[in-house]
């Protein structure tokens, strides 16, 4: 599975570590538990960046990464409370349990931000997994966003 990550440049060297999220805290996780968001396209990456920012044109480097599918597991939509795009507690302790179980390297989460039915998948990593070193780089250029999404 091939997944793309977003990240201001000066931070694209340690995209993969997870310590943005863990001090920050995100949909999927509470603060202190690293964890790296990705998306399945890039169009969807820049979506899920967009909802984030305010300001001025910035450049991002995206990164594009390819991860073992056997490594890569699936949130069953039963398991998302209603409410779930609304309330981040509901996804959060969700994504806790599952980078403290360490069941897969990557997850399969619906994006709050398109309709689940369309099938866009926002793809979770977490970086304390043994099989980590595993990822392998595609591709990085550098992206600049422009100012009408923020």
């Amino acid at each position: 599975m091939n997944v793309w990550r977003l990240v201001a440049t000066p931070h694209a060297d340690s995209a993969f570590d997870g310590e943005g999220a863990a001090r920050y805290t995100g949909r999927w996780n509470p603060r202190g538990v690293r964890m790296v968001y990705t998306a399945d396209s890039l169009a969807l990456a820049t979506l899920e960046l967009s909802v984030h920012l305010a300001g001025a044109r910035m450049v991002y480097a995206a990164i594009e990464v390819t991860i073992d599918d056997a490594l890569v597991g699936a949130l069953p939509e039963v398991q998302l409370a209603k409410g779930w795009a609304e309330d981040p507690a509901l996804t959060q302790r969700l994504g806790e349990k599952w980078t403290r179980s360490f069941s897969s390297l990557a997850l399969r989460v619906p994006s709050s931000l398109v309709d689940a039915r369309s099938r866009e998948c926002n793809v979770l990593i977490s970086p304390a997994h043994p099989q980590h070193e595993s990822i392998e780089e595609v591709q990085r250029f550098e992206i600049v966003l422009d100012e009408r999404l923020h």
